[in-house]
């Protein structure tokens, strides 16, 4: 009988740089001839809209990586449908909705119930599908604390079962601290009824960053460890690319901008298409008869206001012609169905790589990763938390200077810097290398490695006594 791995997602979206990762994190485990399976999340985080929405092309996306499972009927579960879920969280995590002491105790009974019989159902699909590993992506980030608390219920349970050690992976991405803050998503600190990490023989927490590390284990008092893993990415260069320029119409001599994140606003594409704008004006000021062209990866049904508003300023600037929309591409370790582009075809065939995001959305930012193995130069802004994942390790790179007070359009001296860079190849191609180099020596870890999972003895690997702790 095979060995399994199981990857929980709280994101609930069908292509992310969470589900990316967890890829990677799958691929190495067939290696080692683990098969996975991926709940993408649709039935936890309710706010995408997918709450019980089939899967169809997600098959598609993650042939030969996952398999994709989910709950079957979970809206039987008690309590558990899109009001409850919604309704809980703006009372006892976005705090938008005040009620009484009494109101407040009855949801947390409710919660309870409607947990313990997910917790129930989560143990059979894991049985049925013979579960080794567990996976769970941004668990702690207070999206579904129903599911939250039938995870840790489940975990003990099976464990505890089959006399299991370490066999999850709690892998925490975003936290409270760091995400939505300007719209209090999740209430002010200190979060009283988000589920906080709970002290087990079977749980390995990771966290991205030392920042997001300190502020978890300060909130559990300390009575858990939290490790801290990178985004590893490959540097191997053993792929074969393909330019996509012609495709687009786009000549050698012009100069090619990818943006690889999702179309949401927290990733500010507005910064991108002025920045388009005004280098193609620096060029023909100059007499230089090169064009600047920004290619963005990404759905464009994700926010489709957003991304009108971005083709609307787009028209407004007169760049429209610079901008190109291609839709979601699939990672090279994507198998499709039929020969498709890549996210590693376009940095092939890019100049630059922008990752010109917000101040405090990410957490990490994979895009500036997959530039530095692809051996492309990069621009960013200096996001909460670039210095931390890689601005301290040397790498090289014009950067926007942003603060959560100030974060707003790329200033002349910034856009100055691109536009000198892009007009001087051999100092790109050093730097590009330069960064290659030190990425190598920091991004390139096996992550299976780091976590330490003996993934070659099924279920009675790493045999311990389990210690149940109870939920906070």
């Amino acid at each position: 009988m095979h060995t399994a791995a199981i990857f929980i997602s709280f994101d609930a979206v069908a292509v992310s740089g969470i589900t990316v990762e967890a890829s990677k994190v799958a691929k190495s485990l067939e290696q080692h001839g683990v098969k996975s399976y991926l709940d993408v999340g649709y039935d936890i985080k309710i706010d995408k809209g997918n709450f019980n929405k089939p899967y169809d092309h997600e098959k598609d996306i993650y042939q030969g990586i996952f398999t994709l499972v989910r709950i079957d009927d979970i809206d039987a579960v008690p309590h558990y449908n899109v009001y409850f879920i919604e309704h809980s969280h703006n009372v006892l995590i976005s705090q938008k909705i005040s009620a009484s002491p009494e109101e407040q105790e009855e949801l947390l009974t409710a919660i309870r119930e409607s947990s313990q019989e997910l917790a129930h159902r989560i143990v059979q699909l894991w049985e049925k599908l013979n579960i080794s590993y567990v996976i769970v992506e941004n668990g702690t980030l207070p999206e579904n604390i129903i599911y939250t608390k039938a995870l840790y219920l489940s975990i003990e349970a099976y464990g505890k079962r089959h006399n299991l050690g370490n066999f999850v992976i709690w892998r925490d991405h975003d936290l409270m601290w760091n995400s939505e803050k300007t719209v209090m998503k999740y209430g002010p600190e200190p979060y009283p009824y988000a589920i906080k990490p709970v002290q087990s023989d079977h749980i390995t927490y990771v966290t991205l960053n030392n920042h997001l590390k300190n502020k978890l284990e300060e909130w559990c008092h300390h009575e858990v460890e939290i490790k801290v893993k990178k985004n590893t990415y490959d540097f191997t260069g053993q792929g074969i690319y393909t330019s996509i320029r012609e495709n687009l119409d786009i000549r050698d001599s012009d100069i090619l901008i990818a943006r690889t994140t999702r179309i949401i606003p927290q990733k500010r594409h507005d910064r991108d298409i002025y920045l388009v704008q005004r280098l193609n004006q620096l060029f023909i000021q100059n007499g230089i008869y090169r064009k600047v062209f920004l290619v963005v990866a990404g759905d464009p049904h994700e926010d489709h206001t957003y991304y009108q508003k971005l083709n609307e300023l787009s028209r407004k600037l007169n760049a429209e012609q610079f901008i190109k929309f291609i839709g979601s591409l699939p990672h090279e370790y994507m198998p499709s169905k039929e020969k498709s582009i890549t996210i590693e075809d376009l940095y092939y065939s890019c100049d630059l790589v922008s990752f010109l995001t917000s101040w405090d959305y990410d957490s990490y930012g994979n895009p500036v990763g997959e530039a530095i193995s692809s051996q492309r130069c990069y621009i960013t802004t200096s996001y909460e938390y670039y210095q931390e994942v890689y601005g301290q390790h040397g790498f090289e790179a014009p950067i926007m200077s942003i603060s959560e007070e100030q974060d707003d359009l790329p200033d002349d001296a910034f856009i100055n810097d691109i536009y000198q860079l892009l007009n001087n190849k051999k100092l790109m191609s050093e730097i590009a290398q330069r960064n290659f180099s030190i990425g190598k020596q920091i991004l390139s870890n096996n992550v299976i490695d780091m976590l330490g999972l003996n993934y070659s003895k099924g279920r009675a690997a790493a045999k311990t006594e389990c210690n149940t702790r109870p939920f906070r």
